[in-house]
């Protein structure tokens, strides 16, 4: 993670700098393009809520500050670093609040990718004296941290009495409510999944029926509590966060002796054996969860360099999606199929940036072009781009929406997933292709399926 800080920032800035000018290339479009159809485009990607939310938030993001509560041999640290994706934790501790908490600041040498208040239980807890009660304590520091998000960490492999826990939980909600005037995010997370019998399958992708199937049912154990006691929560996900850990020479040290090692080593940890098992959909989890966009922002940088920029692309194509959606709905005075294809220009220019390249318009047309974006009329489209309105006219008689909704959201969310595979994956232009039509496919098959009101 050493270079990804600069890597990830530049290419953020990439990306920002090509949403800054696309007003002035939607204003070099074709002269065929009318006026009001050119401010109709500046208007729904320049003034788009969420592309600004996220434009402002490469320059404002912070670390995100996260609560974590969980009785001892859970394996807090472990998930600090499975989300990470580096060995960061324990990095340094930064206060030694009581002998019931600490707060962490896990490092990426001068970068702080997360903050980190570690609680054991409530049942674990010790009062520092005999005037302030353990539950005071916590409930004092969890206050002045202002966590973004509390994570509530339960053993797969032992099904604790955790009413305590779940009751001193919502205690801090009321508390966190009451000071802040917002809710506190709450998601639970059920770690050690890989030593759920059979033990030996510690690979995710092996992980057997009877394994799943015995882990789901710790989960609804676990959840079954929590409803009873009334603990509102953000959702519940059973991960593993196990790691093996190399040092840069290709040896394979024990979690218990990485304290031993000279610190160049600790510092350039190596993945040598990944055993994590839904720590993705625990971060998009975390991210949906928190309510700071800012904080928000921060928990994407704090992951790796191709993770970060796989969400962001993710979080464009959705935005870029639902806006084509809208478009198809809207009246204009041209062709919508051609005003869907700028705003598709315009998604795979950003996601190309994401991976350190500058593309132009034209430049991204031709890559939907040339991955069936726009099947047989991709020949049409050169043309209108060099004639006249009424050759555009020609073309697409009339005017209004041509195409459906669906149509539109389906066909723009698998030039993204296209555009993603090419140019951040490096795979080449067939492998786009079919995972343009995968994608397409899959978009319109559910778009057909009936849906329960």
């Amino acid at each position: 993670m050493k270079d990804d800080k600069m890597k990830i920032e530049k290419r953020l800035e990439n990306m920002k700098n090509f949403y800054m000018k696309a007003g002035n290339l939607i204003d070099k479009l074709p002269d065929a393009i009318p006026e009001k159809t050119r401010t109709m485009l500046k208007d729904t990607i320049l003034g788009d809520k969420d592309l600004k939310k996220l434009m402002d938030g490469i320059d404002a993001h912070r670390p995100p500050r996260i609560f974590l509560i969980g009785r001892t041999g859970v394996g807090k640290s472990s998930l600090i670093n499975a989300l990470c994706g580096a060995y960061v934790a324990p990095v340094s501790d930064t206060v030694s609040c009581t002998e019931t908490a600490n707060v962490y600041k896990c490092m990426d040498e001068a970068r702080v990718l997360m903050e980190i208040l570690d609680t054991r239980g409530i049942a674990e807890s010790e009062s520092l004296n005999d005037t302030v009660s353990a539950e005071e304590m916590l409930l004092s520091q969890i206050n002045e941290f202002s966590p973004d998000v509390a994570i509530m960490m339960l053993n797969c492999t032992h099904r604790d009495d955790i009413v305590s826990d779940v009751e001193f939980l919502k205690k801090v909600s009321k508390d966190y409510a009451a000071t802040n005037s917002m809710r506190l995010p709450i998601v639970v997370v059920v770690n050690k999944c890989d030593e759920m019998a059979p033990s030996r399958h510690k690979e995710p992708a092996h992980y057997p029926k009877n394994k799943i199937d015995k882990i789901q049912e710790v989960v609804q154990y676990y959840k079954g509590i929590i409803v009873k006691n009334g603990l509102k929560i953000d959702n519940i996900v059973p991960v593993s966060s196990l790691i093996d850990w190399q040092t840069p020479d290709g040896t394979e040290v024990d979690v218990e002796t990485i304290a031993n090692l000279p610190k160049h080593d600790i510092d350039n940890l190596e993945i040598s054996f990944d055993g994590t098992y839904r720590i993705e959909e625990l971060l998009d989890i975390l991210e949906e969860a928190i309510l700071d966009f800012e904080a928000q922002m921060g928990l994407r940088m704090a992951s790796r360099l191709r993770d970060v920029v796989h969400k962001i692309a993710k979080y464009l194509n959705n935005v870029f999606s639902g806006i084509s959606a809208t478009i198809a709905l809207t009246p204009i005075p041209i062709s919508d199929i051609y005003v869907l294809l700028i705003i598709q220009s315009v998604l795979v220019a950003l996601i190309a940036s994401l991976s350190g390249r500058e593309l132009s318009l034209d430049a991204a047309k031709e890559f939907i072009f040339s991955v069936g974006g726009v099947g047989v009329v991709g020949y049409g489209f050169r043309v209108v781009a060099q004639q006249s309105s009424k050759l555009l006219n020609a073309v697409w008689p009339g005017s209004g929406s041509a195409i459906s909704s669906a149509v539109a959201f389906a066909g723009t969310y698998a030039i993204g997933n296209a555009a993603t595979s090419y140019y951040i994956d490096e795979q080449n232009i067939e492998v786009a292709k079919q995972k343009f039509e995968e994608t397409k496919k899959t978009k319109e098959q559910y778009n057909k399926e009936p849906r329960v009101e």
